[in-house]
């Protein structure tokens, strides 16, 4: 099955959906797409009306975003979860129809940025835990990386950041990444590169940025966090099961405090589709 889910692509979840909507239990349905495997999970739990069906690009966001365009011109009830990314730190917003961010860069930092959501976690894996600033120390120190993530995306680079693990340059008993080791690995594995970056480069784009939740990738504080639980115990988590730990504990009455839940209640209000049992 999973060699089937890897095979999938677009073409495939707009013939599906196109298929449903030709029939007559697709009639009250809508469709959601968002960009990933972790994406379905989290929303699933959180848009949970009788008639909702979460799916996934397969393709990341450009994929997400041609959905959504081809099938808005069959049916109005089609609709797209895309991570931020550096919009809002870059004060832009999305232009597409019917589709809408989330409140910081990803699923993943939106979730981050909730103090019960974030202590719930703590508690679990930190139970000694008495630095209340480490949250804030950790979003520090990678904003490097993250600022690295930000001069691919805004000059389009092309550097190849996919699995890139934190291990072999970030210190996770000391929260601190070398900045060095982390470029040179990430120019490394990034032969299609369209040119060279230097730590100077970074520093001077990410200079006077103060909006780290925007600017940092929820995975990386994931990967960092691990890493620190690991250094202050004998657990051997990994990442995923931090992300894993974050989703269970977010709550919905959470995420009614974000924009995104307000923008999906106004469409749903407008068009008469419930998203929502809970509301």
């Amino acid at each position: 099955m999973s060699n089937i889910k890897n095979s999938l692509n677009k073409s495939d979840v707009i013939g599906s959906i196109r298929s449903q909507l030709r029939h007559p239990s697709g009639t009250n349905k809508v469709w959601i797409i968002v960009e990933g495997k972790t994406d379905q999970k989290l929303f699933s739990k959180l848009i949970d009306g009788d008639y909702v069906e979460i799916e996934i690009s397969y393709g990341g966001l450009s994929s997400l975003l041609d959905i959504v365009f081809v099938l808005l011109k069959e049916t109005n009830h089609i609709l797209g979860i895309r991570d931020a990314d550096f919009l809002h730190l870059e004060g832009k917003k999305e232009t597409a129809k019917n589709i809408f961010l989330t409140d910081f860069h990803d699923a993943e930092m939106m979730i981050i940025s909730c103090d019960k959501a974030y202590y719930a976690v703590v508690a679990e894996y930190l139970t000694k835990q008495k630095d209340i600033f480490l949250r804030e120390k950790i979003l520090k120190s990678i904003a490097f990386i993250g600022g690295l993530r930000w001069i691919n995306d805004s000059d389009s680079l092309g550097l190849n950041f996919k699995g890139l693990g934190f291990g072999d340059f970030y210190n996770g008993e000391t929260v601190v990444l070398d900045e060095e080791e982390c470029l040179n690995e990430v120019m490394k594995r990034s032969p299609d590169k369209k040119k060279e970056i230097t730590r100077e480069d970074v520093r001077e784009k990410i200079k006077g940025v103060s909006d780290l939740l925007n600017l940092c990738n929820g995975h990386d504080f994931e990967k960092t966090f691990a890493l620190y639980v690991n250094s202050h115990s004998e657990k051997g988590v990994k990442d995923t099961e931090i992300g894993k730990a974050f989703r269970l504990v977010y709550r919905f009455e959470d995420f009614q405090k974000t924009s995104l839940y307000g923008q999906l209640k106004e469409w749903s209000d407008s068009q008469s589709r419930s998203l929502f049992k809970q509301s």
